[in-house]
């Protein structure tokens, strides 16, 4: 067993409560200490110092390695929800000099152990991911079809990747990831993850326990704040953390009970409210109906 797993988070400022909750989490479930590369964009000194202060219940079983990223290069990209920094994961290995690394989104809660995800036998793959569906059920079905991928095929969320990065790069992965975005990202509405599942179309990684990868969509079922051995995702939006979160999410009661631990355990979604997160709220507009929609 190795002495010291290797994380690597992607995060702006819009998922910067989220952030918190994703790395406290997963200190607190994760017995070998763990090295956090966090790629950033927007972070001060004082956004670094809060982040420490909610990591620093676990002294000397974390070590936490800043990178700055300009997301410029991905200026011609449509994003996600308005964000191009979600391209950030498809760069790790040219970042990253590791061998291996658990590639982490910022809107989980972990109550598992992930020592025995970052051993994980890839069996000659790049990648594990988990959250596996099929092309026909996601967002890029009429596209992946209308270019002849098969919808059969397996598509997985990109939300939690086990990750060779001496592979990855031996294989160009990469590059192969932009040219494919630089063809067809103002098209594509699942922005990376997309372009991942093409790249690695025809299952071609190794598919991961589902436990790795648990949506919890804002209407799903409420989560029992005590149940452990997994990954919870929360997927689409609004974000428990977004405006509102409070009354419209139907799990963000698991959420607070990790988030009053962290250095945000005052947060109110709709308290300090800035421009952006204005911006953000009007752009979810049609997630806010549909959640509530749903919810009955």
């Amino acid at each position: 067993m190795s002495s010291e797993i290797s994380v690597a988070v992607c995060a702006d400022k819009n998922i910067e409560v989220g952030l918190h909750v994703t790395l406290f989490s997963l200190l607190q479930s994760t017995r070998t200490p763990v090295k956090i590369y966090f790629l950033q964009k927007g972070y001060h000194s004082q956004d670094i110092e809060a982040l420490h202060k909610t990591l620093d219940q676990f002294a000397g079983l974390y070590k936490l390695i800043v990178i700055d990223f300009d997301d410029s290069v991905f200026s011609n990209y449509k994003g996600l929800y308005g964000s191009k920094f979600t391209f950030t994961r498809i760069m790790l290995a040219k970042i990253i000099h590791d061998e291996r690394i658990i590639y982490l989104d910022s809107d989980l809660v972990i109550t598992r152990d992930l020592s025995e995800l970052f051993q994980v036998n890839l069996n000659g793959y790049i990648i594990g991911a988990s959250g596996v569906g099929n092309i026909e059920y996601s967002l890029e079905s009429d596209f992946f079809i209308s270019i002849g991928l098969d919808k059969e095929a397996k598509y997985f969320n990109a939300g939690v990747l086990v990750i060779d990065l001496d592979k990855w790069r031996r294989l160009n992965i990469t590059e192969k990831c932009i040219e494919f975005a630089d063809k067809n990202a103002r098209i594509l509405r699942d922005a990376d993850q997309a372009v991942l599942n093409y790249v690695f179309y025809k299952n071609n990684f190794v598919e991961l326990d589902k436990s790795y990868n648990h949506a919890l969509y804002p209407y799903s079922r409420p989560i029992d704040p005590n149940k452990s051995d997994s990954i919870f995702h929360f997927i689409g939006a609004p974000k428990p953390w977004d405006f509102g979160g409070e009354f419209v999410h139907r799990n963000y009661q698991f959420f607070r009970s990790f988030l009053h631990k962290t250095s945000f355990s005052n947060y109110r979604t709709y308290s300090n409210l800035s421009f952006h997160k204005v911006k953000r709220t009007l752009r979810l507009s049609r997630s806010y109906y549909r959640c509530l929609t749903m919810r009955g």
